[in-house]
C-alpha cells in the first residue's frame, strides 16, 4: 500500500499581503537600514553611495539607480527583491500570489516597457515579465540582454523578431513561442501592427541577476525606469 509523504507547510509572514501593490523604493530602502540598526553615514561608508544621495532618495526627494539600489541592498545583505517585498513570503510549499491587473512593478525604456507579477514573493523558483515591445529599430549591440539562466516567451498579441548572437533572427507571431539560452545575448524588434505583447519567463536566480546588464536602470517614486541620468 503506497504511503504518501506529509509537506510541510511554511505560512506567509503576518502581514505579508496575498496581492502585489505599487512599490515606493525610498520608504523601502530607509526601513531596510533602520531594520539593520545603521545610521545614513554608516550605510554611506559600508556601501559607497553618497549620504547626501542616500537621505534625498529615502525621503523621496531623488530617484535611485539600479546600480544604487544593488550597492545598498549589498551592504546590508539582503537580495534586491527583500528591499522591494521585504515582508514577502520566502519560499515555501503552498504560497500563492495575485497581481491585479497593472498592480505589477513598471518600468521601460525606449525599446522595452516591462511589468514585473507576484513581487510580493521573493526568492521565487522563476521570474515572470509582462513585456511590451516598442522599438522598430534593432537596438545597438551594446544594448542586448545577456543573463545566466533560460528563458520562455510567448507572444501573446503582435509579430516580433528575436536577434540572437547564436541564430539569424527569427519572426514570433501571436501565439508562437521560443526557449531559449538567456546568456546568449538577444534582442527583440517589433515588425507587427501596433505595439507587441509577449510574456517572459525566465529562470534566473534574481532580479539584481537578471538586469545586470542594464546600467542605466532606475527606481523612482514606486517605478523603475531607463534613463542615464547619475544619482
Amino acid at each position: 500500500m503506497m504511503t504518501m509523504r506529509k509537506r510541510k507547510r511554511i505560512a506567509p509572514e503576518e502581514g505579508s499581503g496575498s496581492v502585489a501593490e505599487s512599490v515606493s523604493i525610498g520608504p523601502l530602502l530607509a526601513d531596510a537600514r533602520r531594520r539593520k540598526g545603521w545610521t545614513l553615514q554608516e550605510l554611506g561608508r559600508k556601501s559607497g553611495v553618497a549620504i547626501g544621495t542616500l537621505s534625498k532618495i529615502e525621503n523621496g526627494k531623488s530617484g535611485a539607480s539600479f546600480d544604487t539600489v544593488v550597492r545598498v541592498a549589498r551592504a546590508l545583505e539582503v537580495s534586491f527583491e527583500d528591499i522591494l517585498s521585504p515582508n514577502g513570503p520566502k519560499f515555501a510549499s503552498g504560497r500563492r500570489a495575485i497581481t491585479r491587473k497593472g498592480r505589477g512593478v513598471k518600468f521601460g525604456f525606449n525599446y522595452y516597457e516591462y511589468e514585473i507579477p507576484c513581487n510580493d514573493l521573493v526568492r521565487k523558483a522563476m521570474i515572470p515579465l509582462q513585456m511590451t515591445i516598442k522599438t522598430r529599430e534593432l537596438m545597438p549591440r551594446s544594448k542586448w540582454q545577456s543573463h545566466p539562466g533560460e528563458e520562455y516567451i510567448y507572444v501573446v498579441s503582435g509579430a516580433v523578431d528575436l536577434h540572437t548572437e547564436v541564430y539569424g533572427p527569427v519572426r514570433l507571431e501571436a501565439g508562437d513561442s521560443v526557449y531559449f539560452d538567456s546568456m546568449m545575448a538577444h534582442a527583440l524588434v517589433n515588425v507587427g501592427d501596433g505595439d507587441a505583447f509577449m510574456l517572459s519567463i525566465c529562470l534566473s536566480a534574481s532580479l539584481d541577476e537578471l538586469f545586470a546588464s542594464n546600467s542605466d536602470l532606475r527606481v523612482e517614486r514606486g517605478a523603475i525606469i531607463f534613463d542615464n541620468g547619475e544619482d
